[in-house]
């Protein structure tokens, strides 16, 4: 339970409110953690083709 307790504790929620919820809702709490915090999902990392072909010019001018 220890993994459980500090998984929704990273989410926010107190023992007591995990222990309040059924399995389903603490397993689509955490997917949706998951999802909201992944790099994968956050179109704010990844670098645009007008952004990369930016960078690449500058790289190539420092050559």
């Amino acid at each position: 339970m220890a993994k459980i307790y500090g998984a929704g504790a990273a989410m926010g929620f107190s023992p007591q409110q995990v222990d309040a919820m059924s399995v389903w809702q603490f397993s689509a709490a955490l997917d949706g953690y998951i999802k909201a915090n992944s790099a994968e999902e956050n179109d704010q990392t990844k670098l645009s083709d007008g952004q990369a072909e930016e960078i690449w010019a500058w790289l190539q001018e420092q050559k």
